[in-house]
C-alpha cells in the first residue's frame, strides 16, 4: 500500500494528500457493500501502520497485516524464548475500534524478516532456513511452517492456537489448515505457491492436467497430497484439519479476541508468552509455551478471587483462583491453553 499510494495517488492532481484518495476508497466500498473491508499489506513500522488505519478515525485500510508480532515470533520459535514477541506485542499502538490487526504465520510471498537485526535474522535463517535454496532476496525465506518446524505436530498446532488467540482477525493462507510443506524446485516465492492437495489422487485432485501443465510443482516426499491432504483430514478427528476447525468455532465464540483489549502477563518463564484480552463481553487469558519443557506456571489474575475459575476452551479442564487471585497453571512442553475468566453469575458460557 505505501508504494500504491506513492506510485499512483501521489502523482494526481486530484489529490494533495495522498490519503485522501484511501480515504475516499473506503468510502467508495462501504457504500457499494457494507460489510466489505480493506485489507492492506503495509510493511512499517507499528507508527507508520497507524497512519494507513486513519488515526483516529478508522477511516482508511480497515485491517493490516502485523508483519512486526510475525518476525518476532519466528525470532521466539528459533530461540525457545517467547520474550522477543512478547516485547512488540506490548508495542502494539492503540487503533480505532472498526480497525483491526490481521495475524498471520504465512502467506504467498517469502517469509520476510527485513524487520529483524542482521544477528537475529541469522538465527532465524540458521534454525529454518539453513540451505540457500530456502532463503530469497537476503531477508526471506521461502518454506511453510510444518517443515520449518520439522513436521512436530506439538509445535505446529501451539502456533495455530498463537495465531487465533491474538487480539485481531487471524488469516490463513491456502493450505495451512492441512499442514502443507513447499516444494525447493520451485523458484522463490513459487515455492510455497504449490497446487492445493485436495486428495491423494492425481496432482493431490488439484487438477487432471498433465504435471507439466500445472502451475507449480507438487509438494512431494512426507508432503506429497498421499501424507497430506483435504480429503482424509476431513475424516479424522486427530487431524490438524479439525484442530484448526475447533480454534475457529473457539475464537468466533469469543469477542473478547477480536476486540478486547491486550495486556502481557508477568510470569517467570522465559520460553512461555502469557497473554489476556478483555473486552465489553468477556476475558480469556492464554498461554503458549515455546520451550520442550513442561512448566508450572504461576500468574496473578486481576479482579480475581476464590470465587473465580478459569475454563479451558480447548481442554476439558477448569482451575479455581485464591482469595488472592493467583493460579498455578501447568503447561506441557509446546502447550497451549486459553482460560475465560469466569466470575459468579457470569452469563457467559464456558
Amino acid at each position: 500500500m505505501p508504494f500504491f499510494l506513492e506510485d499512483d495517488a501521489a502523482k494526481s492532481d486530484t489529490y494533495s494528500d495522498p490519503h485522501d484518495y484511501l480515504r475516499e476508497l473506503r468510502e467508495l466500498v462501504g457504500r457499494r457493500r457494507g460489510d466489505a473491508i480493506l485489507l492492506g499489506e503495509v510493511n512499517l513500522p507499528y507508527p507508520q501502520q497507524k497512519t494507513f488505519f486513519g488515526g483516529r478515525d478508522g477511516d482508511e485500510l480497515t485491517m493490516q497485516f502485523d508483519f512486526e508480532a510475525m518476525q518476532r515470533m519466528y525470532l521466539s520459535l528459533a530461540r525457545s524464548d517467547a520474550r522477543p514477541l512478547a516485547r512488540m506485542l506490548a508495542k502494539r499502538p492503540t487503533i480505532a475500534r472498526q480497525s483491526q490487526w490481521a495475524n498471520f504465520v504465512r502467506n504467498h510471498d517469502e517469509l520476510t524478516l527485513d524487520k529483524l537485526s542482521n544477528t537475529e535474522r541469522a538465527e532465524v535463517f540458521a534454525a529454518f532456513g539453513p540451505e540457500e535454496s530456502m532463503r530469497v532476496y537476503d531477508r526471506g525465506i521461502v518454506r511453510r511452517l510444518p517443515p520449518m518446524l520439522e513436521g512436530d505436530p506439538r509445535r505446529i498446532r501451539m502456533v495455530y492456537s498463537l495465531l487465533f488467540s491474538l487480539p485481531g482477525t487471524p488469516v490463513l493462507f491456502y493450505g495451512e489448515e492441512l499442514g502443507m510443506g513447499e516444494n525447493l524446485n520451485a523458484q522463490g516465492r513459487l515455492a510455497v505457491r504449490t497446487p492445493m492437495q485436495w486428495t491423494d489422487g492425481k496432482n493431490g485432485g488439484f487438477s487432471n492436467a498433465r504435471r507439466s501443465l500445472l502451475p507449480g510443482p507438487i509438494a512431494e516426499g512426507g508432503y506429497s497430497p498421499e501424507h497430506v491432504n483435504a480429503s482424509a483430514q476431513r475424516h479424522d478427528p486427530d487431524s490438524l484439519l479439525r484442530f484448526v476447525q475447533h480454534l475457529i468455532r473457539r475464537y468466533r465464540a469469543s469477542t473478547e479476541i477480536g476486540w478486547g483489549e491486550l495486556s502481557i502477563l508477568a510470569q517467570p518463564h522465559h520460553g512461555v508468552l502469557a497473554h489476556r484480552v478483555t473486552g465489553a463481553l468477556g476475558s480469556m487469558i492464554a498461554l503458549h509455551n515455546f520451550t520442550a519443557e513442561t512448566v508450572t506456571v504461576p500468574l496473578t489474575v486481576d479482579g480475581a478471587n476464590a470465587d473465580t475459575r478459569l475454563v479451558d476452551l480447548l481442554h476439558d479442564e477448569v482451575t479455581w483462583a485464591d482469595d488472592r487471585g493467583t493460579v498455578e497453571l501447568n503447561l506441557d512442553g509446546y502447550g497451549y491453553r486459553w482460560l475465560r475468566v469466569l466470575d459468579p453469575g457470569s452469563r457467559r458460557l464456558s
